[in-house]
């Protein structure tokens, strides 16, 4: 009897072992289906956006297309006014700003000089 029971014992205890590695098996499998399901999801709300901002496109380019080609040709003008005007602001700042950097930087050479010279002063009376 006692060697009927070992037998049962061990029997018993492999069973265990492969309905827990099932049970592994089962969570892990939920686990990754969870995962992919959630990607799915995430990939269709992108596919959403996207409809939608296409939509979004396509409404706010459709008062355009009512314009008249003179219309068109006159903002077409302004705009290219505009971005001579944007060119040549840019080319201003940057021209002030060099010399603002420049006037800032002889500042400091005089300012210094003066500090050498007030310190060579100091020097000869201390002498």
């Amino acid at each position: 009897m006692a060697t009927e029971a070992v037998i049962t014992d061990t029997v018993l205890m492999g069973i265990l072992v492969v309905l827990a590695m099932v049970v592994i098996y089962l969570i892990v499998r939920e686990i990754r289906i969870m995962k992919t399901a959630n990607r799915t999801v995430e990939l269709e709300l992108e596919k959403d956006k996207l409809k939608l901002l296409k939509q979004h496109e396509e409404s706010k380019a459709f008062p355009f297309t009512r314009l008249s080609m003179e219309q068109t040709a006159e903002i077409k003008t302004v705009e290219d006014d505009n971005a001579g005007l944007e060119t040549n602001i840019f080319a201003k700042e940057k021209l002030i700003e060099t010399r603002l950097t420049r006037l800032e930087n002889l500042v400091k050479t005089r300012k210094l000089d003066n500090l050498l010279g007030n310190i060579q002063e100091q020097e000869k009376q201390v002498k």
